[in-house]
């Protein structure tokens, strides 16, 4: 099954900048009408880029503001899309933060943010939405989920529970609408990216995957993960060398390594110095 992307209306959250404004231009390149949704505080942003995705790639665009933390907010934005926009075809859940540390040292609002936003927005979202796309008996939802939701993930505890939230309501979803061969329900799990989450979730410059590992380009990850929607992938991690690792070595090898390999590739440089040296 492949999707046909041309003329259906795609809405993506976050979309101003990072993966999600890389997304919304991916569809966009595609022929679909591009609904652009991000936070208040994006406001000049979040027309500017609808502005332009329409001009360079003509299409219709929408850009609509909302905190999808606040209470009632995915059911705001719901309200704001549908009382504007023809049916949405294409769901895309992107909008997210994390946050780099060790759990008890968390602060509690960002906490209470994260699983508002990474779970509970994701949740609301994609209930509001998918009575139109089962309706419509086309299109779909994608989830941005992150390796983090393959194995748990030390400094990255909350955020890495969230991901598995993500992960396992995408799956199930999946499997209720097996029935609905023309709907896709699929997670792209990206893994380190150029992006505001990590400085915004303060994640040190000298972290061992940053330094070195591969952080990928945020066009190239939203590229192959609309690629591998459209063809109706349940998960796609980009990268050979990532999905050996997750799919094949972590499978094979036992819980209690891959528990302590986790916790090594998450320490800082300077800490491995200091262990070793």
């Amino acid at each position: 099954m492949k999707i046909n992307l041309k003329g259906k209306n795609v809405l993506v959250t976050g979309s101003s900048m990072g993966i999600g404004k890389s997304l919304s231009e991916c569809f966009a390149k595609k022929g679909a009408n591009v609904i652009i949704t991000d936070h208040p505080s994006r406001r000049e942003e979040a027309g500017l880029w609808a502005m332009n995705l329409a001009d360079r790639y003509c299409i219709r665009t929408w850009s609509f503001l909302e905190d999808l933390t606040m209470e009632n907010g995915p059911e705001k934005l719901h309200d704001q899309v549908t009382g504007a926009v023809p049916d949405v075809h294409v769901l895309v859940n992107n909008a997210g933060i994390a946050w780099y540390g060790r759990y008890e040292e968390i602060p509690i609002e960002k906490m209470e943010a994260m699983v508002k936003l990474n779970c509970l927005a994701y949740a609301k979202m994609c209930r509001l939405f998918l009575p139109t796309i089962i309706r419509l008996g086309e299109g779909g939802i994608l989830n941005i989920s992150s390796i983090a939701a393959l194995t748990p993930v030390p400094t990255e505890s909350l955020y890495s529970a969230t991901k598995y939230f993500v992960q396992g309501l995408t799956e199930a979803i999946r499997s209720e609408l097996r029935i609905h061969k023309g709907i896709v329900v699929s997670t792209l799990n990206p893994p380190f990216t150029k992006t505001h989450l990590l400085e915004d979730g303060g994640y040190p410059s000298d972290l061992f995957p940053l330094t070195r590992m591969k952080v990928w380009e945020p066009d190239i990850v939203a590229a192959l993960g609309v690629e591998a929607f459209v063809k109706g992938r349940i998960l796609y991690v980009p990268g050979i060398d990532n999905q050996v690792l997750y799919f094949l070595i972590m499978r094979l090898v036992p819980r209690r390594f891959i528990n302590w390999l986790t916790w090594f590739l998450c320490r800082r440089e300077s800490e491995i110095r200091g262990t070793h040296g």
